[in-house]
């Protein structure tokens, strides 16, 4: 199925001009006619006395020759852009993928606007995006542009017209645009029976009740060699006068942030054109930091809702201006189906960092602290208050450096 697009201009010049050579080619055999005529009878009284309207005739002949001939030179150009689109199939069923092929033949002069893969297709989903190289023929460029697109419901579905902007060299030319024809594709039902019901999966099969007394003594068995280890290992600790469990130290929430966002730089998903995936993970990594950061649910909460929250914290407006931009644009990309370039996927980064960077919290060093602290419930003593341990480390540091000097 092949539709061409009817535009001004692509206008096929062919017929006129077959009419115009056959009706020079009439005009010449007149003009012949007509002088061999004069010729054959150049004595008669009869043609002698119109001599006058021959001559008339004769002239008249020429002149529709030539202006039949100025007709076929005017029309006979060659159309400026022609724009085919065209599907490989019309009829298809549910989550079948259609390949829908757009062709561009154009004059060489002529300026065409890349249409991109983030072209809207109505219901249709782009699921892959193709462009051939141009081939040059004479004074003519033809372009071809391969959509792979699916669509997940039954019925009539139309393609829009697809535009294309072209402009001729001239710098000072506005854009124009041409269409083409809309193409329709019939989604068909896989249960061709309309009265058809859809039967529900199979329940699990049940394990006959040998094997699970099986399972209840081998889990029995594995359970009390799990206690007696613990047991064993319990009682090594204390006898060796470790902690038995280690306290885990609580990254800040920036540190967290940072770290992600740089192993989401060193994928492949941008490489790899999975843009959908980056911008969801990228404002996941945002949502996250403020949600440790100033404790509020932002995995749960829209993005108004979030930006309505953080006015209700002691963030500058510059910062919430930057992550409503970045969250705005990360929507786009998931639920819009749209495809940013590559200078807003860096001004994104940026925002994330620096948002990051501006709002982050600084903490002091607490490796002393926390090590003392840790030695002192492994001996069962009264851990020393903060101050305490500052004072001793301090003046362990100056005897480290008198006995230096």
């Amino acid at each position: 199925m092949k539709i061409k697009s009817n535009n001004i201009y692509q206008v096929e010049r062919k017929p006129l001009k077959r009419y115009s050579t056959f009706l020079c080619g009439i005009g010449v055999l007149g003009y012949w006619s007509i002088g061999a005529l004069k010729s054959h009878h150049s004595n008669t009284p009869l043609l002698q006395h119109s001599i006058i309207l021959t001559r008339s005739i004769r002239y008249s002949f020429v002149a529709v020759v030539l202006l039949l001939s100025s007709f076929n030179g005017l029309f006979a150009q060659a159309s400026l852009i022609e724009v085919d689109a065209s599907v490989d199939k019309s009829t298809i069923t549910i989550g079948d993928r259609i390949n829908y092929t757009l062709k561009i033949n154009r004059d060489q002069a002529l300026q065409v606007h890349d249409p991109g893969k983030g072209t809207n297709l109505g219901m249709f989903e782009i699921k892959d995006y193709r462009v051939f190289d141009p081939v040059v023929d004479g004074n003519r460029v033809i372009e071809k542009f391969e959509y792979t697109i699916a669509v997940y419901d039954t019925g009539r579905f139309v393609i829009p017209p697809f535009p294309v902007a072209f402009k001729t060299a001239d710098s000072t030319a506005q854009h124009q645009l041409i269409m083409s024809d809309p193409l329709e594709i019939f989604v068909e039902s896989i249960v061709n029976d309309e009265n058809a019901e859809i039967k529900d999966i199979r329940p699990p099969l049940e394990i006959p009740a040998d094997y699970v007394r099986l399972a209840l003594i081998i889990g029995g068995i594995v359970l009390v060699l799990v206690i007696i280890g613990v047991i064993y290992w319990w009682n090594k600790k204390r006898k060796e006068g470790k902690p038995i469990f280690r306290k885990e130290v609580i990254r800040p929430a920036h540190e967290i942030a940072l770290e992600e966002l740089q192993q989401l730089l060193e994928s492949d998903l941008l490489q790899a054109g999975k843009l959908k995936a980056f911008y969801s993970i990228l404002s996941e990594i945002l949502r996250r930091y403020i949600e440790g950061r100033f404790y509020i649910k932002a995995l749960e909460e829209t993005t108004t809702e979030l930006v309505s929250s953080l006015q209700n914290t002691e963030i500058s407006p510059e910062n919430i201006t930057a992550a409503k931009k970045v969250l705005d644009a990360c929507d786009l990309v998931k639920f819009a189906k749209y495809f940013p370039q590559q200078p807003e996927i860096e001004e994104a980064i940026q925002h994330v960092r620096g948002f990051i960077d501006r709002t982050r919290l600084e903490f002091a060093a607490v490796e002393n602290l926390q090590e003392v602290t840790e030695t002192a419930e492994a001996v069962g003593s009264k851990p020393e208050t903060p101050s305490k341990i500052q004072s001793q480390t301090q003046s362990t540091n100056n005897n480290q450096q008198s006995t230096n000097t």
